[in-house]
């Protein structure tokens, strides 16, 4: 589903500013990892429940223009009272729902597929720290990825010499001999001044390859929800979201965010009919659902400057 949003270039036009899409898989697995929170929900995973597709949790998805409705399945453990555990789990779902989207959550559906007997004498909160395996982060590809195919390129060209010099060898193409005439003319080299400056080259050619090679790869999303995240955005969605919030709210004419490692920079144009005071309190009142799941620990400012005013021609 799409869902418009303010842009972070600054535009004339309302309907060019941008939006952000919510996958429905992204959706399932934020209401996957709120009813997990709860100690007394269970996970099945694995063997023949992957093969038939009957993992627990698992949520269905279904999206309207502004709404969500989720079938939820779950498991629980026995002796659990299912009412409580089913009420809970709905709110749960429910306000992480609302939280991550902004969208109408229209009907949430939590369906018991399955019992389990606890036979552990560990309290419930133990449990469900053993059941969250926190997945790794999305991480850009390996910084050695280009000296690999550098070498896969010089890899496939000396196969390309091998074997013209084995048809050479056997008669079959004419020609002179690379290999041979290449070791000769490294026979006949003795040194010369030029060599230190080829010694120094391939020092740091080697010492760079070596540390493109072990360099760790960076992240480039962040988790929501803090704890051991299941859906991640990049700090572009980030950004999108926290305009959009912004923008929502009244006196605010236009919105521009920057996220960094560190810190949620947003820029707000107020309108001059309202007061810097109660445009920053509701602007950050706005924000604050969004950065809740978004922070990931960065430092959130916000800066107010005055919207030029509209010329009337």
């Amino acid at each position: 589903m799409t869902t418009q949003a303010a842009s972070d270039e600054v535009s004339d036009d309302p309907g060019s500013r941008g939006s952000v899409e919510i996958k429905d898989r992204a959706i399932s697995r934020t209401a996957i990892a709120a009813a997990l929170k709860d100690p007394r929900v269970t996970r099945t995973t694995g063997g023949l429940s992957r093969l038939t597709g009957r993992e627990l949790p698992r949520a269905d998805v279904t999206l309207g223009a502004d709404t969500i409705a989720v079938n939820l399945y779950i498991g629980v453990r026995w002796p659990s009272q299912i009412t409580e555990v089913t009420q809970a789990v709905h709110a749960a779902v429910e306000e992480a729902l609302a939280t991550m989207t902004g969208l109408h959550v229209h009907r949430v559906n939590v369906l018991v597929s399955d019992t389990t007997l606890d036979r552990s004498d560990r309290a419930p909160t133990t449990d469900v720290a053993s059941q969250t395996v926190s997945p790794r982060p999305p991480t850009a590809g390996p910084a050695a990825m280009p000296v690999a195919l550098l070498f896969g390129f010089l890899l496939l060209g000396v196969a390309f010499v091998a074997g013209r010099e084995f048809l050479i060898a056997h008669g079959t193409i004419g020609g002179s001999p690379w290999i041979a005439d290449a070791i000769g003319w490294v026979a006949r080299l003795h040194w010369q001044s030029w060599m230190i400056a080829a010694a120094i080259g391939a020092a740091v050619v080697g010492s760079l390859l070596v540390f493109v090679g072990v360099k760790p790869r960076t992240r480039t999303h962040s988790g929501l929800g803090g704890g051991t995240p299941t859906v991640w955005a990049t700090p572009t969605d980030i950004a999108r979201l926290c305009s959009a919030a912004a923008q929502s709210t009244r006196g605010v004419t236009d919105a521009h965010t920057v996220v960094t490692r560190k810190k949620i920079e947003l820029r707000v144009e107020r309108d001059p009919a309202f007061d810097v005071d109660s445009v920053d309190a509701a602007v950050r009142e706005a924000l604050a659902p969004v950065l809740s799941v978004t922070s990931d620990g960065r430092r959130s400012t916000v800066k107010h400057s005055v919207a030029p005013p509209t010329r009337v021609s």
